[in-house]
């Protein structure tokens, strides 16, 4: 059976994006990268993507191995020979500083003045929402591992939703779907960690499984000011179209 629920946000994806992002979460130095919690983090990661119908490509299966590899690796005893032999780490830390510096230089251009962007009016975010709307700093849209990473922190240290309470979940989730367009439409703007401040687990399952459709169809914006912080929801490219 195909997922139902077949979310690729593209402000954020793949296998590398995931790994830094869980560097920068957890505050690591990226030369020194605690293999084990990153692994045990990604594998997490990965376990409730597959809970929730998330297509998972096979990229992100790859890189699970070879995390594992790496980390069978680093808890081998090192031999007399293989102590001069480059870390294992460096398998994973040469690709991460290599997408850190192509993100500088894509921010560095994007801030140079540009023919047409500076010549005709238009939005930092397609959505439509000034920055200063948002909150006083400089907010990105986030994607799919964002708001997977909000919702583990929503979950905390209950168990990853089970297969049947996914499938109770979304009996209810157009229903929600439309709720939340309707407060998106009254009040201009939501915060994800008050949205789901249910005590229900079932309603925070429905909320956030919702929320990833509205997500999906372009009928929300997600914008978050700094990594592990709220995110502002508001109304998105495809708001008010069927």
């Amino acid at each position: 059976m195909e997922p139902q629920c077949n979310v690729r946000l593209q402000a954020f994806e793949g296998p590398l994006d995931l790994l830094l992002h869980l560097i920068v979460k957890n505050r690591l130095d990226i030369a020194d990268i605690p293999i084990a919690l990153v692994t045990s983090q990604y594998l997490q990661y990965l376990e409730l993507m597959k809970a929730l119908d998330v297509v998972v490509a096979g990229e992100y299966l790859v890189m699970a191995a070879r995390l594992m590899h790496i980390k069978s690796r680093m808890l081998l005893p090192v031999s007399r020979e293989e102590e001069e032999e480059e870390d294992p780490r460096m398998e994973i830390v040469r690709p991460l500083t290599e997408l850190i510096q192509a993100r500088e230089a894509a921010t560095e251009l994007m801030s140079r003045p540009l023919l047409d962007r500076d010549v005709f009016t238009g939005s930092a975010h397609p959505t439509g929402v000034d920055q200063e709307e948002i909150g006083k700093g400089a907010p990105i849209e986030v994607g799919l591992h964002q708001l997977l990473s909000a919702f583990m922190d929503v979950l905390g240290r209950r168990s990853i939703p089970r297969a049947l309470e996914i499938e109770r979940a979304r009996a209810s989730v157009q229903e929600r779907m439309e709720e939340l367009a309707a407060m998106i439409a009254r009040k201009g703007r939501l915060f994800f960690f008050e949205l789901l401040s249910w005590t229900e687990r079932y309603m925070v399952v429905v909320t956030f499984l919702a929320l990833l459709e509205l997500a999906k169809l372009g009928k929300v914006g997600l914008y978050q000011e700094e990594c592990g912080g709220d995110i502002t929801i508001v109304p998105g490219r495809a708001a008010g179209h069927s």
